[in-house]
């Protein structure tokens, strides 16, 4: 059997922004997972993440009292030994992982794969790449340093490791190494491109500018080139070329929300309603509950479609008014680490479960699904444990604790 223990009793949080998910990223994600255990009976902090797909840009406040357990890592060691003996087989599984969006599992396999093969730079790269997407910027830098000293030819390992320390907050360096990968080869476009997106946050929007115009150039289709570029031209009011740019990014990519919702602002910056509102509506019609959608399209149909604007509005609202659903899930899951810290695992149990039927698919779902799948292991419903999760993993393949449970669980 499993040991789940409790190793040291968390603060709440209460009433305070946990921390802004969001923000301009190189290597897509922003949203990092929970602190990597550092050792047995380290505790683990479990903090309420963001469901995919939920705007990252929003603040996630947490009232949830974490739960505390230690794992045995030794155990996870151990497992992997009788996994695939291979890196190869290891670096395949870490892959396909991470296609399936599985994040916090590949990692823990790629950390294998490195250990079994720690020169092969496929494999570091792979794993930088994963704990890039995890938040994980510093040791996806080192990696990608090794990288470099295995293979100080590759364009493009100048471009990852460029990528790494820009998402690190380095952005002289992150700089210098996209000058070394266009001097390794001048017709790397994914070398332009971020040379560009890094100067704009530096503010030289000239010279940033024309790197975006010579990515385009290099690769016509690729949205990334437009979609980068249009917000220079939007900080210098050029809303022409910027909704130029944005047309580009949605022929490519009919789907993307976001471009739909950006080129209407253009549109909007221009008085070109009408056109504005047909972009509101694709947005709506690829994401139905988009908030910023809604909202933006209330506001532009106030004079001409009174009614309708008044209808989104109250959508707006009701969906806005979702946030009491979390405050009460919250609160069952305060009582619920209550009854944990006093080892009254069974009825920690319950009230975790009331949480999750009371969240529904609310924000901290898949932080609810892992308490509770920690707490029933903890009572020795093994198999009940390992299936809540699952769900969590599911809902947030960068949880790390859930992923590192799971794993011991199979390896028990």
């Amino acid at each position: 059997m499993i040991a789940f223990r409790t190793a040291a009793e968390a603060a709440v949080l209460n009433g305070g922004a946990s921390g802004l998910y969001g923000g301009k990223c190189y290597s897509q994600a922003r949203v990092t997972g929970n602190n990597a255990l550092q050792g047995e009976g380290a505790p683990v902090i479990l903090q309420a993440t963001m469901r995919a797909g939920k705007n990252p840009r929003s603040r996630v406040f947490v009232a949830l009292v974490v739960v505390c357990c230690a794992l045995n890592l030794s155990s996870i060691v151990a497992a992997a030994s009788q996994g695939a003996s291979s890196s190869s087989e290891l670096l395949d599984q870490g892959r396909k992982l991470l296609e399936a969006g599985k994040l916090a599992e590949a990692e823990l396999v790629l950390d294998r794969a490195e250990k079994l093969a720690p020169s092969d730079s496929v494999i570091l790269s792979l794993d930088a790449k994963v704990k890039g997407r995890l938040g994980e910027y510093a040791s996806a830098v080192a990696l990608l340093k090794r990288v470099i000293r295995l293979t100080p030819q590759s364009a493009q390992a100048h471009v990852d490791l460029a990528i790494a320390l820009a998402d690190s907050g380095d952005l002289n360096s992150a700089l210098a190494e996209t000058a070394t990968a266009i001097s390794i080869d001048r017709a790397l476009a994914i070398a332009h491109l971020n040379r560009a997106r890094i100067l704009t946050d530096m503010n030289q929007d000239r010279e940033a500018h024309d790197e975006f115009a010579l990515a385009a150039r290099l690769a016509p289709g690729n949205p990334d080139c437009y979609f980068y570029w249009s917000f220079g031209e939007r900080t210098q009011g050029n809303f022409a070329k910027e909704t130029e740019l944005l047309r580009k990014v949605v022929k490519l990519q009919p789907g993307n929300v976001k471009a739909h919702i950006k080129l209407a602002d253009s549109l909007l910056d221009q008085n070109r309603s009408a056109e504005a509102v047909a972009e509101l509506r694709i947005a709506l019609a690829i994401d139905p509950d988009s908030v910023q959608a809604i909202y933006k399209l209330s506001r532009a149909l106030r004079t001409t479609d009174p009614q309708e604007s008044k209808r989104l509005r109250a959508q707006f609202d009701r969906l806005k008014a979702q946030n009491p659903v979390v405050d009460r899930a919250k609160a069952l899951a305060n009582q619920a680490f209550h009854l944990f810290t006093v080892q009254d695992w069974r009825e920690a149990a319950r009230l975790f479960s009331d949480a999750v039927e009371t969240c529904g698919d609310c924000e901290i779902e898949s932080t609810l699904h892992r308490d509770l799948g920690l707490t029933l292991c903890r009572d020795g419903q093994i198999e009940r444990g390992a299936e809540e999760l699952r769900k969590a993993l599911a809902l947030n393949p960068k949880d790390r604790d859930a992923a590192k449970a799971l794993e011991m669980i199979r390896a028990r």
